[in-house]
């Protein structure tokens, strides 16, 4: 880690010193490899792994499916399976995969030759109204779902961000709470490592935190177990363990990712994320497991 505070977080953070040494197997400011995705993915939303050198993510507005090849960037459709909606989250459970609409509609896509077809659909009955995250746990066989908005209330509501899961092979989809996270006390465990906590300027002058952690997507960590919580609004990267405890807080280079909305790793434990376009071409990025 260099001296300075390496991650152009633009006119939005207005402060940010030197982090201590990180504990992440990843060095998020040198990925192996950025492929820049071409411009039908612009709105390139959720991520899962298919297999070593190939993932697939979602065209947010169209509910199509592509497969990336991580070797060339080369991007292919595999499937449209709706014609419009707001779709934010894939994962793979298997052969299958699941494909998250943001109001909670589930659809099960099946491979039948070089295509996914849809083979069902179901609803997640949560209070959310905005989910923006599916994520597989293989320790637990269940599927992770992280929501983007908070629940209606006051400040004690605003602060506290759930993550839920279900069997995908319940069939009533039943959904429980994982973990019940309070953005304060992480906050604070944070600065408690040596964590750098960015802030921003209110439009009457107030310096605040502008770490919000509004999910965008989330991951397991394949040899950890580690749940990786990916928010786009603060280009944030939350680990933590099994009960919930801090891992580590990362902010990722806007350059890099200026809208990061998908997580995945590969078998190897690799990492891979992506980034809508911003003013610049959506990209996948690789970093290698160390």
């Amino acid at each position: 880690m260099t001296d300075h505070c390496p991650y152009a977080l633009a006119a939005l953070f207005v402060s940010c010193t030197t982090i201590a040494q990180v504990p992440v197997p990843y060095d998020l400011e040198r990925p192996m490899v950025v492929h820049k995705l071409p411009p039908e993915l612009v709105e390139v939303s959720a991520l899962t792994d298919v297999d070593s050198v190939t993932v697939a993510c979602l065209q947010d507005e169209l509910g199509k499916v592509y497969h990336v090849d991580l070797r060339t960037g080369q991007a292919s459709l595999k499937t449209s399976f709706a014609e419009s909606g707001d779709f934010e989250g894939l994962t793979r459970v298997g052969i299958d995969m699941l494909a998250l609409r943001s109001d909670g509609l589930i659809y099960r896509l099946r491979p039948v030759g070089d295509v996914l077809q849809m083979s069902d659909t179901f609803r997640l009955r949560v209070a959310h109204q905005n989910l923006e995250g599916l994520g597989y746990d293989d320790l637990a066989k269940r599927v992770l779902v992280s929501p983007k908005d908070l629940l209606k209330g006051g400040p004690e509501e605003r602060d506290v961000r759930v993550l839920y899961a279900f069997d995908p092979d319940d069939p009533e989809h039943r959904v429980d709470e994982v973990l019940t996270i309070s953005l304060v006390r992480i906050t604070h465990q944070a600065r408690a490592k040596g964590i750098a906590i960015p802030t921003r300027r209110t439009e009457k002058g107030r310096e605040v935190s502008a770490f919000k952690l509004r999910y965008s997507s989330v991951a397991v960590h394949p040899f950890t177990g580690h749940y990786y919580l990916l928010s786009a609004v603060d280009r944030s990267l939350l680990i933590l363990d099994r009960t919930g405890g801090l891992i580590w807080l990362a902010w990722l280079n806007e350059r890099i990712l200026p809208k990061p909305e998908g997580i995945t790793f590969l078998e190897n434990g690799d990492l891979v994320l992506s980034s809508e376009g911003k003013g610049s071409p959506p990209v996948i990025a690789r970093y290698a497991y160390r």
